[in-house]
């Protein structure tokens, strides 16, 4: 059985905070992020994936394997 990836909303889970606050912390609007968490949004610009990284102290990478597993789990 394979591994399951890890998601944007587990990230954020661990962040502490409601997901509104969040995004206020990060700077991108709730609406964006909401569409990055259901895996709506294909491509994030660099300045957003930028933006999640440091809020949540890891890598733009890690975020965007995140985004990724969302979108993969959501097409499920």
């Amino acid at each position: 059985m394979a591994k399951r990836r890890e998601t944007l909303d587990d990230l954020l889970l661990n962040c502490g905070q409601g997901y509104t606050a969040f995004a206020k912390r990060a700077g991108i609007p709730p609406f964006t992020l909401r569409r990055l968490r259901s895996g709506d949004i294909a491509t994030p610009r660099i300045a957003t994936l930028t933006k999640l990284a440091r809020a949540l102290d890891v890598s733009p990478a890690r975020i965007r394997a995140a985004i990724e597993a969302s979108r993969a789990a959501k097409s499920d």
